[in-house]
């Protein structure tokens, strides 16, 4: 991170961590642990998330590749692409507002910072099984939505 990048990151902390109404980190509970969705089958999946729904044509023909499927979770909430058949990236549009500061514990992954911060984008490489976790923000700091590219078997 540059210098820049990273005083933008620690404000962003400090701001999101001194916020009374919010719990530390340490308090949190997941909304999900991402590795039990990571690299699953359609099958598994749905019993951890429920009924997928198929998306538009025109969605499902964005998918990374032609061959790629990909399905919706809970109302387009969450929508995941099967790289053979095995979940390869996941976008989650979380209900409400989450504090950036808080996006690695409420996936049910340890808390660490950003490897790296762009305009409005926070970036996780260092996880285990994925290959990078990208949490887009709002200008208010909450995050909009994440993107996780998971290293397929």
């Amino acid at each position: 991170m540059t210098a820049c990048q990273l005083l933008l990151f620690s404000l962003l902390m400090l701001a999101c961590g001194s916020a009374p109404s919010q719990p530390a980190a340490s308090t949190l509970k997941p909304l999900m642990n991402i590795r039990d969705i990571a690299n699953q089958t359609q099958e598994d999946i749905a019993t951890i998330l429920g009924p997928q729904s198929s998306l538009d044509s025109k969605d499902a023909k964005s998918a990374v590749c032609a061959n790629c499927q990909k399905y919706s979770y809970q109302n387009d909430r969450i929508i995941i692409e099967y790289t053979n058949d095995m979940a390869d990236r996941i976008t989650i549009r979380p209900a409400q507002a989450i504090p950036a500061s808080q996006l690695p514990v409420l996936l049910g992954l340890p808390d660490l910072p950003p490897d790296r911060v762009t305009d409005g984008t926070l970036h996780w490489v260092r996880y285990e099984g994925m290959r990078e976790i990208t949490a887009f923000l709002d200008e208010g700091g909450t995050v909009r939505h994440i993107v996780v590219k998971v290293t397929t078997l």
